[in-house]
């Protein structure tokens, strides 16, 4: 009878033991899977919008290490360090997500004034312009990232400045197209304006005030009394 008493709490010893293990491989998994997609849209954003985000980088390494240890089924470590290694993740994720947030909303609103000055000049596809748009609005940048096939990071990393880098050429090109059209003296008076900004006439250079009345957008002009 003992000894069927110590083989079933080995039994319940051992479940629990993986069910322990288990529980922890679960989360520790869903912190690696967030620092590499944090890792891998801050090289986007890198390629894209030219501006590196700073982060603790550190927090992949912790991760890596933390892994180590459920190898080696040091579980009290890893629960010990399980919290301070949650709140380095979700740090390095908010603040990658809140800049990439801040710079799409500032190249929409350019996209979509470069609309509004092309329903005037009818300079680009539209259809170019509003993909653009589209791709800033909803941002499923994982399907241009990952693959059906199992690969390193440093391959999706290439994905990601590769796919970075294509979104950046489009919108230089299409910016170039649509604001290179006209003389240095008024491009950024004219991007002013389609950003709604109004313009004093009396802060105008007399050849700036000729190149506007002059340019295609010049039936749109309006002066108002202040």
């Amino acid at each position: 009878m003992s000894t069927d008493s110590e083989s079933l709490e080995a039994k319940l010893q051992s479940v629990q033991k993986q069910y322990r293990r288990q529980h922890l491989a679960d989360e520790l998994d869903e912190l690696a899977e967030t620092m590499e997609e944090t890792l891998l849209q801050r090289e986007l954003a890198s390629a894209f919008f030219d501006e590196r985000v700073e982060i603790d980088t550190s927090a992949r390494q912790s991760v890596d290490e933390v892994m180590d240890l459920l190898e080696r089924g040091e579980y009290e470590t890893i629960e010990e360090r399980l919290s301070a290694l949650e709140s380095e993740v979700e740090s390095a994720e908010t603040t990658v997500q809140n800049r990439i947030q801040e710079l799409r909303l500032k190249h929409n609103s350019t996209v979509t004034a470069m609309q509004r000055l092309n329903d005037r000049v009818e300079r680009v596809d539209e259809l170019r312009l509003r993909a653009l748009g589209g791709l800033l609005d909803d941002w499923r940048w994982k399907e241009h990232v990952y693959s059906e096939e199992d690969v390193k990071f440093e391959e999706l990393a290439q994905n990601a400045r590769e796919y970075g880098q294509e979104m950046r050429e489009a919108f230089d090109e299409l910016q170039e197209t649509l604001f290179g059209h006209y003389p240095p003296d008024i491009r950024s008076l004219i991007e002013r304006m389609i950003d709604d900004e109004r313009l004093s006439y009396a802060d105008l250079k007399p050849e700036q005030r000729t190149l506007l009345a002059e340019s295609d957008i010049g039936e749109y002009i309006e002066l108002t009394l202040s």
